[in-house]
């Protein structure tokens, strides 16, 4: 656990998503100001190499991702026009870092969480608009061939949610609903 520093970011930015395909960390989307949204991905490989893929296909911060098969997606997010924008739209990176866009989620949010199980990518909760009322339980799931299904719902809409998989289980826990939520919800492949 020596901690050594790689090349920074192509771009300074916070509400990020990161995960791993093949023998690259992926670094994808964010913000750096409240109108400045990000296309791009980071990619950085066994030896820290940088190196600067295919952007994503819309600029967004507050995405998940998570790695099923040999893809890596990116999911969700917002942007900016003149009003918040809340998208569905998923990105998928293979092994060679070649982009490709799967069936969108099944309603746009931020602020979801992902996790894998067995060979499902799980994106969960998540909210669309702004209020409690707004606060999702759905969950999409994609399959190792980039198939979406989507599984039963959390037990309750929440944003700000973590999401990990331990085992057979992918957990979907704490969060915010109605007010700050201590639930776990857990997923069998």
């Amino acid at each position: 656990l020596t901690r050594s520093t790689a090349a920074i970011l192509s771009q300074y930015a916070e509400w990020l998503a990161a995960t791993t395909v093949g023998n690259y960390a992926l670094f994808g989307g964010g913000v750096s100001s409240s109108t400045s949204y990000s296309y791009r991905v980071d990619a950085y490989n066994t030896s820290l190499t940088k190196s600067t893929v295919e952007s994503l296909s819309v600029a967004r911060a507050n995405l998940a991702a998570t790695t099923v098969g040999s893809y890596a997606l990116f999911g969700g997010g917002h942007y900016f026009t003149d009003s918040y924008v809340h998208t569905s739209t998923v990105d998928a990176y293979n092994t060679s870092l070649t982009r490709s866009i799967p069936t969108v989620l099944s309603v746009g949010r931020r602020e979801l969480a992902a996790t894998t199980v067995g060979e499902y990518a799980l994106f969960g909760g998540g909210v669309n608009g702004y209020g409690t009322n707004n606060n999702l339980s759905t969950v999409d799931a994609y399959n190792t061939g980039l198939t979406r299904s989507i599984p039963t719902a959390l037990s309750v809409g929440r944003v700000r949610l973590a999401a990990t998989t331990v085992g057979s289980y992918a957990l979907f826990g704490g969060g915010y609903g109605t007010g700050y939520s201590a639930i776990v919800d857990a997923y069998t492949a």
